[in-house]
């Protein structure tokens, strides 16, 4: 087995520079973008034929007990059902308790091959509680087509020995590695891992991913560093889940896009309920071509602010952001906003690509960007927010609707055009320009 290491660089959670150079001139693919294509996945096929796991004949406990011989046993039945051509493997009702330390560092759990569709309905597998910084409940190892269907993962935050100088962030309920291909989570719940429900990790050269990933329909709760990491991820689709009460140790996000050296690219994350998390619901840190729609950010129970906000995004990345809803109680460190853009001081942003936000609902928290250069802002509705742009290239503001007893509409440096716009009722004449910078915001705002 290649174990996963599957050690993420956090986030760091500063507010975005204030210093640099003056946004140029207008660039006419930022400033008139094509709507860019929407990524598709590749589902995983399986072959027919179903074997139901017999648990004596592989020595396996289903009351909760005795870890290593269930897991030896499950690995055994899995193997031996993708040789005889039995790629539906079902196990029976009941409480499993896996987990064998491979390593000082590493325990490891039930290990998928192939063409292997794992059934879990009715069956719960908890991870031993254990003291190594890094475990996998299941592990997709460099491996293509394999589907985890329904059922249960447990992760052993609240009882999990946290020795020695490690954090403790790289225990997680499925591992997602070396390049594999055509995976599908769907209906699972995961909860309580010492890190992530899902980790989603390349482990090959300098830009390569994991391709066509699927997780749906499926409930992510309690993870210490993360719901869903996607660590070198090309065709992810993340549709329908509930992703919550994310928190414990840095980064603390629902979704973290945050590749490194692997490759991020062609993401839909679609019709998910983000809430609870410390950290914020999803951060963008490097993706490119990354589809964000029809999903609900709350902040409403939230004790205090998050970290960094709902949906943050760098300067290097660039996204479709459509048809969703923020809705911000707390605010964050960066203050009450819905999305923030960051950005590091001076930085010349090299992506050619456009940011799109259209026909999405902001409550309480606005919309920042910030050198950023090319955006296309359309059809959004604001209540009890603000739209903030600052050094930004290339603006396509039209038909946004603000209403707002405080701040509205306030740019510094900002060249654009700006047509269709309502405050607080009224329409609202912004003299924007392709040809020179645009600011009506007094000095305070920045």
């Amino acid at each position: 087995m290649r174990r996963l290491p599957l050690v993420l660089v956090p986030l760091l959670a500063a507010c975005a520079g204030s210093d640099g150079a003056v946004a140029a001139g207008p660039d006419e693919a930022l400033c008139a973008p094509r709507l860019p294509e929407r990524p598709t996945v590749r589902r995983p096929t399986f072959a027919d034929g179903e074997y139901v796991v017999d648990l004596e004949r592989w020595g396996i406990s289903a009351d909760g007990t005795n870890a290593e011989a269930t897991t030896d046993g499950i690995n055994a039945a899995i193997r031996w059902a993708a040789e005889q051509g039995m790629p539906h493997v079902r196990l029976p009702a009941g409480t499993y308790l896996i987990g064998k330390r491979l390593y000082d560092h590493y325990t490891g759990g039930i290990e998928l091959v192939s063409g292997l569709a794992l059934h879990l309905d009715g069956a719960t597998l908890r991870i031993v509680p254990n003291e190594t910084w890094a475990y996998c409940g299941i592990a997709i190892d460099g491996v293509h087509d394999v589907g985890v269907y329904g059922g249960t993962i447990e992760g052993d935050r609240d009882e999990h020995t946290y020795a020695g100088d490690m954090t403790h962030e790289d225990g997680h309920c499925i591992c997602v590695g070396h390049e594999s291909e055509r995976v599908e989570i769907a209906g699972v719940t995961l909860r309580n891992p010492t890190g992530d429900g899902v980790a989603i990790v390349a482990e090959g050269d300098a830009g390569s991913s994991c391709k066509d990933v699927t997780i749906r329909d499926s409930e992510i709760s309690r993870g210490r560093r993360q719901g869903i990491s996607v660590v070198g991820g090309t065709n992810v689709w993340i549709e329908n889940n509930e992703i919550h009460h994310v928190e414990g140790t840095a980064p603390q996000f629902g979704i973290d896009l945050e590749g490194m050296h692997f490759e991020n690219r062609d993401i839909v994350v679609v019709n998910n309920r983000f809430h609870h998390n410390r950290g914020g619901d999803f951060v963008n840190a490097d993706g490119r071509n990354v589809w964000f729609e029809g999903n609900v950010l709350d902040q409403t129970g939230l004790e205090g602010p998050q970290t960094d906000g709902p949906f943050v995004h760098w300067d290097e990345t660039d996204q479709v952001v459509r048809g969703n809803t923020f809705v911000v109680t707390t605010g964050s460190s960066n203050g009450r906003w819905g999305v923030i853009g960051y950005a590091f001081d001076g930085h010349v942003r090299k992506n050619p690509a456009a940011n799109w936000f259209e026909h999405n609902r902001f409550v309480g928290g606005g919309l920042h960007m910030m050198h950023n250069q090319g955006y296309q802002v359309r059809g959004n509705e604001f209540d009890g927010a603000m739209i903030l742009g600052y050094r930004i290239a290339c603006l396509r503001l039209e038909d946004n609707d603000v209403t707002n007893e405080g701040e509205t509409y306030k740019f510094k440096e900002v060249r654009g055009r700006a047509r269709g716009n309502v405050k607080n009722g009224e329409p609202i004449d912004l003299a924007m320009s392709d040809d020179e910078p645009f600011t009506n915001s007094p000095p305070h705002m920045w």
